[in-house]
């Protein structure tokens, strides 16, 4: 009976075009193994530092973020009222100097009193949802009330819609709202 050849060599396949051996395979994976157990041991230190005591997953973080992103857009939107309700409570002059004390800037102030007087008179939820952050939020008040509105909508306003808008970051948005002013200036 004849002996078949013994297959104690290296086992091989193929990815992407070019032969990778098995032992490679598993040494890269025990690497990524290492890593990842790292990461998750630093991520637990940086959690109980912190009093940090939820889930500690990917996708779990990511949702409380968007809650939290949500939380501070109402947040502005709450804290632009009371600005705006004690501009109208002070003196003349006092204002700026009471919000100095609170350690909001003047400019700041009145942005959120502006972004509070923008949404505040309807509820555009699918506009704030898109928004998603307070810096994002700020920067749509240079909208007209129309343009919210149809935002609201589902159309497109100056070259932004509801779904890029939610994509867009605060300087994507930023270039696009300078553009489009810059566009309807130069046709003026």
């Amino acid at each position: 009976m004849a002996r078949t050849k013994s297959t104690t060599a290296t086992q091989e396949f193929i990815a992407n075009d070019e032969v990778v051996s098995l032992e490679a395979q598993t040494s890269s994976l025990n690497q990524l193994a290492v890593m990842s157990q790292t990461a998750n041991e630093n991520a637990k230190a940086v959690a109980a530092e912190l009093g940090y005591d939820g889930s500690l997953t990917v996708g779990a973080l990511e949702d409380e973020i968007r809650f939290y992103q949500r939380r501070t857009v109402e947040a502005c939107l709450e804290l632009g009222k009371r600005l705006l309700l004690l501009k109208e409570l002070t003196p003349h002059g006092e204002f700026t100097q009471r919000v100095d004390l609170l350690g909001i800037s003047d400019r700041m102030a009145r942005k959120l009193i502006s972004a509070t007087l923008k949404f505040s008179k309807r509820n555009p939820e699918a506009v704030l949802a898109a928004a998603g952050n307070q810096t994002k939020l700020l920067e749509l008040v240079i909208l007209d009330d129309g343009e919210i509105e149809a935002l609201e909508n589902g159309e497109t306003v100056r070259g932004i819609n509801l779904d890029s808008l939610e994509c867009m970051t605060k300087r994507e948005l930023i270039a696009k709202l300078r553009a489009s002013e810059e566009d309807s200036e130069a046709k003026s």
